[in-house]
């Protein structure tokens, strides 16, 4: 399928241009060749620009579809319990209207580090009903317990690590 986008404002990450014609290949996108296209759209009055990352997430459900219809394509997910980070990443596999999801997994803390001091502040009755969201982190105070922590995450399939510190 071919669409063909007209005189839209099209910012590229470091320049803009202003009444711009973009070619959408199928999955690709072309420099308009004045070929046949299936849809034609007018751009004029709109902006184009490359999908958006949010570099720092907690993603809950619902939230990779809220996400991508403020543009933001991918979420780079910064904590994330294993229960809830399945149930996110087969969303994300499975379907097209909501963002793509990166994560580190459960995070790392040092010994009464961020973010056990939120939990503190929390009631049991919110515990609840966060569910599988919240849970124990786990401690590295040594570098042999940071070696032995980042391959359990490693062979949990995680895309990075995030340790934080008090």
């Amino acid at each position: 399928m071919r669409t063909l986008i007209r005189g839209a404002r099209v910012f590229d990450g470091a320049r803009t241009l202003a009444g711009a014609d973009i070619l959408i290949d199928d999955d690709r996108i072309a420099e308009p060749d004045g070929q046949r296209v299936d849809v034609e759209i007018d751009g004029t009055g709109r902006t184009v620009l490359p999908g958006l990352i949010d570099a720092h997430t907690h993603v809950f459900d619902g939230t990779l579809a809220q996400a991508l219809s403020y543009g933001v394509t991918t979420e780079l997910d910064m904590n994330c319990m294993p229960l809830n980070l399945a149930r996110q990443r087969r969303l994300a596999a499975a379907r097209d209207d909501v963002a793509d999801l990166r994560s580190s997994g459960i995070v790392a803390t040092a010994l009464n580090g961020h973010p056990t001091q939120v939990w503190n502040w929390l009631d049991p009755e919110t515990i609840a009903q966060l569910g599988d969201a919240v849970g124990d982190f786990d401690t590295v105070a040594s570098a042999d317990q940071a070696t032995e922590w980042v391959q359990a995450r490693v062979a949990e399939g995680v895309d990075y690590v995030n340790l934080t510190r008090p």
